[in-house]
């Protein structure tokens, strides 16, 4: 049996391919150590070889795959995508392993679009980590260990998003007093993507910073992450601030409704993050605001 590193080695097929392969075209089906770790057997080393040497020849992943499975019995089980051996970031917290988080961040990541991860996969497991850790599964130190390592794939995923942000500037971030910073930071990569200069500020930022920097940064538009009472009262403040700049604020998260002035968000990431951007196209703030007929 042959280790992920290994079937790297052996099949040149970097170690986030292989997992993306597995989760989105089912091509092998790797046992798993108790640790959660990936075992590969000889045929399955040879079923990889054979299909990077198919794409490598010009075809498709997805057509490499599914004629590579063709040839297989029709008994064999398939692997399916994120609904099915979801990778298990409360397991991965608990065992304070950095490689084991790494790899299931990573799979994660590397098995749909980035959206789609939001939505089937990180804000379902950040309700799970939540669970664990207020019934005691985890430790405070556990829950922050996986916070830490989810939050440095989103920075990556924020930081890739880049060359695709020449649109208007948006200010996105959490108001004085406000620390939980995952979703948020996933709502600025979602909105970066379709083009916007989602300028994301961190946690915990007084109300007159937020102010300044919109005005200095010439913002068309403010978004506020709201997961508590606390935090609404802070968001609310900087509304206030804003009102003579005229600048607009949006506001999700759970406490949302709570906050006077703002313009709610759906709690669906990737939607507000489309809702938004339509709203900037529709108000003329977008390059491409010239294709909206």
């Amino acid at each position: 049996m042959y280790t992920v590193s290994q079937a790297e080695g052996l099949t040149g097929i970097p170690s986030t391919t292989l997992r993306a392969w597995e989760r989105r075209y089912g091509i092998i089906a790797p046992r798993r150590t108790e640790g959660g770790y990936r075992l590969y057997d000889a045929a399955q080393i040879a079923m990889l070889r054979e299909m990077a040497a198919r794409v490598q020849g010009g075809m498709r992943p997805a057509q490499a795959a599914a004629s590579l499975m063709d040839q297989q019995p029709p008994t064999r089980t398939r692997a399916t995508s994120l609904d099915a051996g979801t990778p298990d970031l409360v397991a991965a917290a608990a065992s304070l392993d950095p490689t084991a988080l790494r790899e299931t961040i990573d799979e994660a990541f590397g098995a749909e679009r980035f959206e789609d991860v939001v939505t089937t996969w990180l804000l379902p497991q950040l309700r799970l980590l939540g669970e664990a850790w207020q019934s005691g599964r985890l430790t405070v130190a556990q829950e922050h260990f996986a916070s830490a390592g989810l939050m440095a794939a989103l920075a990556a995923a924020y930081r890739n998003a880049s060359g695709q942000s020449r649109g208007p500037t948006v200010l996105v971030g959490l108001p004085a007093g406000a620390r939980h910073q995952l979703a948020i930071l996933a709502f600025a990569t979602c909105l970066r993507r379709l083009g916007s200069n989602a300028l994301y500020l961190g946690a915990d930022l007084p109300t007159e910073d937020w102010a300044m920097t919109a005005r200095g940064q010439r913002a068309r538009a403010v978004v506020l992450g709201v997961y508590s009472p606390a935090d609404a009262a802070s968001a609310t403040l900087v509304v206030k601030a804003l009102a003579d700049s005229a600048v607009p604020v949006w506001v999700g998260g759970a406490s949302a409704a709570g906050v006077r002035g703002a313009a709610p968000l759906p709690d669906d990431l990737p939607e507000a993050a489309h809702q938004l951007n339509q709203v900037l196209l529709l108000r003329g703030l977008h390059p491409r605001a010239s294709q909206v007929t």
